[in-house]
């Protein structure tokens, strides 16, 4: 009985872990497409503020990620799941499903927190990144980014 929970524990551990990689690489795709500058080339040219933005924004993932996992979830919203004689991974498809909603709400906060900040600098916050490479500017958008996940975290979890 203890070897039949500890495979079924392995095993969501395993699809918990799979999830958040594959959350990782969506959060990368969208940190591609609201950073106006090609963050590989910036990588590749060795761009310490693009990559301090960049860590920032994984950090930020993360962040929601965790948040989305260890929140309340309210099965009830799921009628694939029977109140009677549910089994632990229908519950686990309800708990991946609202992971899911999480990430994109989370996704949508970050999009709109980085647009915002490049409203309310007094500078353009992409060519001291891109093109002037200022860390500066680089750790505040990193920065930016977890205090949104962090807020975001408390909201959701």
């Amino acid at each position: 009985m203890v070897a039949d929970q500890f495979i079924i524990d392995a095993i969501e551990i395993l699809i918990y872990f799979l999830v958040s990689i594959i959350c990782l690489f969506i959060g990368r795709k969208v940190l591609d497409w609201i950073t106006p500058y090609d963050l590989n080339q910036a990588t590749v040219e060795k761009n310490l503020a693009a990559g301090i933005t960049e860590a920032g924004f994984y950090i930020a993932m993360a962040v929601i990620v965790h948040a989305s996992i260890s929140g309340s979830v309210d099965y009830e919203l799921f009628p694939f799941i029977d109140s009677e004689n549910s089994g632990r991974f229908m519950l686990l498809g309800a708990e991946l499903i609202t992971t899911g909603i999480y990430l994109l709400i989370g996704l949508i906060c970050l999009s709109l927190g980085r647009r915002s900040l490049d409203w309310v600098t007094p500078f353009d916050l992409n060519q001291e990144i891109q093109i002037n490479r200022n860390v500066g500017v680089g750790t505040i958008e990193a920065s930016f980014y977890v205090s949104i996940a962090i807020i975001m975290h408390g909201i959701i979890a």
